[in-house]
């Protein structure tokens, strides 16, 4: 029997006992034929049960791995019999984690696993692909498998676990399909990395020709010279189109309390949006969080990148962010502060907008960054006239991306 492999049931030898004895005794013939028959029905019920696992290889893939909360994914199991000794039945039993379930399963129908069962020639491979539903964004773990098989003739039964695993990530749905005419968050992102392109004097780029209208005091004299005609000073703007996500989870200013879900969901849901404008409008994109991964209980981040794969790494951390804290916001993001590009638009998303996270904003838009907040619940009005005094634009979600999230 394989390691890990458990049996259960046995063969009734007592029974073959008493017709090979009853056969010694009275020497009729067909005792002596049951008896012999009996012998050999155990032994093969026992050859082949303790066999039933062996030389079983299994593994599990999903495709597509990579989804929208709500869509459905296909999990193909593959089940070898790499012995020549047929099975006359195999169950399979893949467990699901919570948040994916078997599509179309109505009440009464468990959802923390799905079955399977068939039979397996010698040297044979079986395909089964088994539609699976995952209604909610995050990273979810498919497997392990534990598979049943049994003896010839029904009397054993082996089982093992075998630690076939897939992950699938579901990305967060949009907030709404909206009406392009209402309120949406594409604004946002716009007006997040279009104000503040101002020239910062001391990031000289280079020089172009001079133009009617520039200031005498930009006339580089002595490029003008060697090239023998005007030239004007370049300079990089203060602020880029790079545009860094700062995105909290924690629903309370002690980020340690019991998390909101629904507010963190929105979150999540309002930071994918922005991002994927971002993206779409060719900026480069970063993202930072105070959350942490579902699966590997570490804090992700995301370096500012351009093209599919920086978005696709800022999606994914979204997607597996849970709805707890390992930190203040402010404390998190001000550590950040060193690592963030020079004139980087950075974008905080909330649950709420509290005085710490408000002076985090402020000190970050001194560093000479763009910074803007988005809030899902309603800012105090003092605390965004500060801001706003500041130089940090605040946005409150509209009503029509709350509901829609709910």
């Amino acid at each position: 029997m394989p390691n890990g492999s458990s049996l259960s049931g046995r063969f009734p030898w007592a029974f073959a006992l008493v017709l090979v004895i009853a056969a010694l005794a009275f020497r009729e013939a067909a005792i002596v034929v049951l008896a012999i028959g009996s012998l050999g029905l155990g032994l093969v019920s026992t050859v082949t049960g303790r066999l039933a696992l062996a030389a079983i290889d299994a593994r599990v893939m999903v495709d597509p791995d990579r989804l929208v909360a709500g869509e459905e994914t296909i999990a193909t199991l593959e089940i070898a019999n790499r012995k020549w000794i047929p099975l006359t039945w195999v169950e399979a039993r893949l467990f699901l984690d919570e948040g994916v379930e078997p599509a179309g399963a109505g009440p009464g129908i468990p959802r923390g696993w799905t079955d399977c069962g068939f039979a397996l020639r010698g040297h044979e491979r079986v395909v089964v692909r088994l539609k699976l539903a995952v209604p909610a964004r995050g990273a979810y773990a498919i497997g392990p498998l534990r598979v049943r098989a049994g003896d010839w003739l029904g009397f054993m039964q082996a089982e093992r676990s075998v630690a076939a695993r897939a992950e699938v990530i579901a990305y967060p749905a949009p907030l709404a399909v909206r009406d392009r005419a209402l309120a949406s968050l594409r604004p946002l992102a716009e007006t997040a990395t279009r104000r503040g392109l101002v020239p910062d004097p001391l990031r000289f780029r280079g020089v172009r020709p001079h133009r009617r209208g520039d200031a005498r005091k930009e006339i580089h004299w002595k490029a003008s010279a060697r090239l023998g005609a005007l030239q004007t000073k370049l300079y990089e703007p203060a602020t880029s189109l790079d545009s860094i996500f700062l995105v909290n989870v924690a629903s309370y200013e002690q980020y340690w309390i019991q998390a909101d879900p629904e507010s963190a969901e929105l979150v999540v849901s309002a930071a994918t949006e922005l991002v994927r404008h971002a993206a779409n409008a060719g900026r480069q994109v970063g993202l930072v969080t105070n959350g942490i991964d579902n699966l590997t209980h570490e804090r992700p981040r995301s370096a500012l990148g351009r093209g599919p794969r920086s978005l696709t790494r800022s999606l994914e951390i979204l997607a597996r962010l849970g709805p707890y804290a390992v930190g203040a916001p402010e404390t998190v993001f001000l550590r950040e502060r060193g690592r963030l590009p020079s004139g980087a638009t950075l974008v905080i998303v909330t649950p709420r907008l509290g005085a710490g996270l408000a002076q985090a904003a402020i000190a970050l838009r001194r560093a000479h960054h763009r910074v803007m907040a988005v809030s899902v619940a309603d800012i105090p009005a003092a605390l965004e006239s500060h801001l706003a005094a500041s130089g940090v634009n605040c946005e409150v979600l509209a009503p029509a991306e709350r509901r829609a999230a709910v």
